[in-house]
């Protein structure tokens, strides 16, 4: 288990000096036992960075990728590539991104950051090919 492996190493920071660290447990009860939890801050408050970091520290990422999204391509790569050193991880392992014309995730990304449009490309995809294998095809 990779992500129980990433919190066993103790790879796991939370940056006191950002606000999101204060509500920390809190979150982390929330991500527990939510499906969905909407977090709302102040611009540099860490939600981006630090927020894929207490999903894994939750225990999601287990069964599939924890899917982050940016509005933009620049902000998609610089935020993977954030925390992916703030994982001591090589981007492209533990944490990738996906921008159009631009994969960077592999079999042990745990956390994929991909622009909207990717996740919705993405989605239609999944439904799509649900759809030819209920159809049998």
């Amino acid at each position: 288990m990779a992500a129980a492996a990433i919190v066993a190493e103790g790879r796991l920071k939370y940056p006191e000096t950002l606000p999101i660290a204060d509500r920390r447990d809190e979150l982390l009860d929330l991500i527990r036992s939510n499906q969905v939890v909407i977090v709302a801050g102040e611009t540099g408050s860490g939600k981006s960075t630090q927020l894929p970091k207490m999903c894994l520290e939750a225990g999601r990422g287990v069964r599939g990728l924890i899917g982050h999204t940016q509005p933009r391509r620049v902000a998609a790569r610089t935020i993977a590539e954030r925390v992916a050193e703030e994982l001591s991880s090589n981007l492209g392992d533990d944490v990738g991104y996906t921008v159009r014309f631009t994969d960077k995730v592999s079999d042990r990304t745990l956390v994929k950051v991909m622009t909207d449009g990717i996740l919705l490309a993405e989605i239609q995809a999944a439904s799509l090919r649900h759809a030819d294998h209920r159809r049998g095809a």
